[in-house]
């Protein structure tokens, strides 16, 4: 049952399944299941936002790690607990509108793939933390450009 459970958890709710782009699918299912909480709350507050970066986070190494040895891959394609996080990273305390998310998943993938440093050193830890630490800094350099850009735009 724990096998289930990880595999469910760190798959996405069984995104990473789906043939093709699964990092890039998590991304946008990521961003929509954002917008939808939003818009039923009409608001998102930082500190729940942040927490469920945490909570995910935590529980991303785990599965991830589970998952990983279960299949006998370092970072198997169909993990994609760290694409969450990671896309919930670029967005945290931005304004929510069409133009930040859909820039923030694109950085997002875009750092992701392209993987500046340190990105692919932290890559190198091991087990669960290092699936889950290049996604999060990914979502950190997103944030970074999302961050400065709308303070350029509202001056």
């Amino acid at each position: 049952m724990r096998d289930r459970i990880s595999f469910f958890v760190a798959t996405g709710c069984y995104v990473g399944m789906i043939p093709g782009m699964p990092g890039t699918y998590a991304s946008l299912a990521t961003t929509l299941a954002f917008y939808m909480i939003y818009r039923i709350s009409f608001r998102i507050l930082p500190e729940l936002h942040l927490s469920a970066i945490c909570l995910i986070t935590a529980a991303g190494i785990v599965v991830s790690e589970r998952v990983s040895r279960s299949l006998g891959q370092e970072d198997p394609r169909v993990v994609v607990i760290d694409e969450v996080a990671g896309q919930l990273m670029a967005l945290l305390l931005l304004p929510i509108n069409f133009l930040n998310l859909a820039a923030g998943t694109f950085l997002f993938r875009l750092f992701d793939i392209w993987k500046p440093y340190p990105m692919r050193k932290l890559e190198l830890l091991k087990n669960g933390v290092g699936v889950m630490a290049d996604d999060l800094m990914a979502g950190v350099y997103a944030n970074i450009i999302l961050q400065l850009a709308n303070r350029l735009v509202h001056r």
